[in-house]
Order: C-alpha cells, then structure tokens, then sequence
C-alpha cells in the first residue's frame, strides 16, 4: 500500500497533451517514490500517436462536471493512505511528495488544554505558485493564459479562492467517510476543502512545493 495515491484528472480537453506529459514528468521525478498513479481522461480521445508514460483510464465526455467525477472515481479506486488531488496543468516541485511526508510524521506541536492534539496529520496544506492570479485592490483575478505573473498561494486559512484544488493531502478514509467527491459545483475544492480543515483540523508545509499554470 503505497504513502500517496495521486489522482491526475484531464476533463474535456482544456489543456494540450504536452502539458498533460509535463505534469506527469514531475511526479515521476519525485525524490520520493511512495506513491501510485491513477490518470483519469474525459474526451475528446487522446492521440494514440503520442507514448504516455503511465495508463489513463478514458470515460465519456462530462461538459461542466470540471473533472469532479473523475476525482470521485480517483478516490474510491485509490490504495493509498493520502489523496492528492492533480489537474493536467499542474506540476509538482521534486521535494514535494518528501516534504508533505515529512510533516505527516512529525509528532503534534499544538494541544488543548486536556493536551490532546490540535494539529492533526488527517490534512496536510502546502503552498503553491498560482500562475496568472494577480491581486487589484481587494479583489483576487485570475488571467487565464498568463505566464508572466503568479501569487503564491499558501491555502490558509482554506477557503473559496484562497486554496487550490492540489493543495490539500488528505487521508483516504476521511474522503471515504464524507462521500468521495460529493460537491460537482466548479468551485467545489474551496468549499469541501475549508469544511474538511475545520472538522479535522490540519498540519502546513513552509516551502512552496508545486505550480498551477
């Protein structure tokens, strides 16, 4: 049983094969191997021409599902102890899979005052750099396409907008518990992912371990 179980989805085509290869390539280069990948593909259909690196279990194409299906059947179809949750247009730093292990294991460093951990390794929450979000005024605007400006995303507090859909590691019993991918709505990740970190509470890696273009 491996540490992570990555769920990569690719839905609807929004992102070209090469970018697809160039998030799998960082998987395949982290410096710590713990892990599986479950590749998930919703039409139109790959080229066969092209020699993927990994399987990808291909479906029907779902208009306005954003891939929350596939990360649905990810979870349920998953055998390890942690989800992390991938997108074609994302990339993980060669660290990142290390660091998020790291602190799994570390002991709790947070306690109530009946000394039972507050800090609880169910979550882990790493940053990451958002390419193309930019902030005006109060407002955070996401420039779709844009490769000469990013913010850095920490996820905290995990909430709408402040948290990417790869940036919470949470234990696969816990997805299990709450029903898999149950929220299909586009931005379902800020949703689940602040109820999650409030009901279970979670531990936040320093370094920023990955990008989303």
């Amino acid at each position: 049983m491996p540490l992570f179980s990555i769920v990569v989805v690719h839905y609807q085509g929004v992102n070209s094969q090469e970018v697809f290869l160039r998030g799998i390539a960082s998987l395949q280069a982290q410096t710590l191997q713990d892990f599986e990948i479950l590749c998930y593909h919703d039409g139109p259909l790959l080229d066969p021409a092209l020699d993927f690196p990994v399987p990808i279990i291909g479906s029907e194409q779902r208009r306005n599902d954003w891939g929350h299906s596939l990360r649905d059947r990810g979870i349920r179809e998953a055998s390890g102890d942690y989800i992390l949750h991938f997108n074609a247009d994302n990339v993980l730093f060669p660290n990142a899979l290390e660091e998020i292990a790291k602190e799994i294991g570390r002991p709790s460093r947070l306690f109530d005052r009946q000394r039972q951990p507050l800090d609880s390794n169910d979550i882990i929450i790493f940053p990451i750099q958002m390419w193309g979000l930019v902030k005006f005024r109060e407002h955070t605007l996401q420039m779709k396409g844009k490769r000469d400006f990013y913010l850095i995303l920490t996820g905290i507090p995990p909430h709408q907008l402040n948290i990417d859909c790869m940036q919470l590691v949470m234990k696969r019993e816990l997805w299990l518990a709450e029903g898999g991918w149950h929220d299909k709505r586009e931005a379902s990740d800020g949703i689940m992912y602040e109820e999650f970190a409030a009901k279970y509470g979670y531990r936040v890696v320093g370094p920023v371990l990955g990008a989303h273009y």
